[in-house]
């Protein structure tokens, strides 16, 4: 018997999630803010906004407003990381959920991880992230693409809902290393973008990279999460992509950002994760940002410190065994 799916957030990404989870005949709904936008979806199949010259599955239907969530077994959130506090408020505050999937990277407004908020404010049987190096665009039109799934209460039912589509599900236990690692990497995707465009080269950027993953180790280790998630699709599969690819938005930023190119800096109506969590982690009391100088000099640079001084001042550091 078909479960009844729930996704709530109608952008790039939620279309491309609702999409997949409908091509197996399940009842899906795609939830929006937007009620034309949702009357427009259920009427020609097409999310106009995002993807005007594709067509989503009929199957697919779009709500809005106020909804019941116990009608539904998967609940998919794909809203921005800052806006969940709101909407819980708004949506989910004192119903009964049954599993909650939190495809957002990124921490709340106060720099609190969103698992936090999941368990101080609502009531629900199980929840899960689900993270990995993905491109909406690609997800939507059937490149294979493999993420990371984890639980609170390991479910691997959830992954009957991708069979037979262009999505690979790998599970793992370590639920709050991979909401940390999708947090983290955005920030440093901004930092790729800004080593490209003081044009410093790929010796550089790969040099970086590598950097990354060695001070991602040292905070995982610092907040007893699990290192070998770093490993993961989570981990440095989405680092890699988010930090190599000009699709990125959080690369994109960090470029133009640097370029100081304003007419070419991603509207704030985009979702840029790195750049709320750039601006609200140092809230976050068990990170050290101090002992973490890339990211250091990264929010450095959001705040307007120049960028050469900050790369300057990242190499002249004391040599060091690795």
């Amino acid at each position: 018997m078909s479960k009844k799916v729930l996704v709530v957030g109608a952008g790039a990404w939620g279309t491309a999630i609702a999409n997949v989870l409908s091509k197996n005949n399940n009842e899906v709904y795609l939830w929006t803010r937007d009620t034309y936008l949702s009357e427009r979806i259920n009427l020609n199949n097409i999310n106009q906004k995002y993807y005007k010259n594709y067509k989503l599955f009929k199957n697919l239907k779009s709500i809005s407003g106020n909804f019941n969530a116990k009608d539904y077994y998967y609940i998919f959130y794909v809203l921005p990381a800052k806006a969940f506090e709101k909407f819980c408020e708004d949506y989910l505050e004192h119903q009964k959920i049954n599993n909650l999937v939190i495809c957002s990277k990124g921490v709340s407004n106060n720099g609190e991880f969103i698992s936090n908020l999941i368990t101080k404010k609502l009531n629900f049987k199980n929840y899960h992230f689900l993270s990995g190096p993905s491109f909406a665009d690609e997800v939507l039109y059937g490149k294979p693409t493999a993420l990371s799934l984890s639980s609170q209460k390991v479910n691997k039912n959830i992954g009957n809902l991708f069979k037979d589509t262009n999505i690979r599900i790998y599970y793992s236990e370590g639920l709050r290393t991979l909401e940390f690692l999708g947090i983290i990497k955005n920030i440093y995707a901004i930092g790729a973008g800004i080593i490209d465009a003081e044009s410093l080269g790929q010796n550089a950027r790969s040099a970086y990279i590598t950097r990354c993953v060695v001070e991602v180790k040292s905070i995982v280790k610092h907040l007893n999460l699990d290192e070998n998630m770093i490993y993961s699709l989570g981990g440095i599969g989405d680092l890699i992509l988010t930090c190599s690819s000009k699709k990125s938005r959080n690369y994109n930023f960090g470029f133009s950002f640097a370029k100081k190119n304003k007419n070419k800096i991603i509207p704030r109506s985009k979702t840029i994760e790195g750049l709320n969590s750039c601006l609200t982690l140092k809230k976050n009391k068990k990170i050290i940002i101090s002992k973490l100088p890339i990211i250091n000099s990264i929010i450095n640079i959001i705040n307007g410190s120049p960028p050469k001084k900050e790369i300057k001042i990242l190499l002249n550091r004391s040599f060091k065994s690795e």
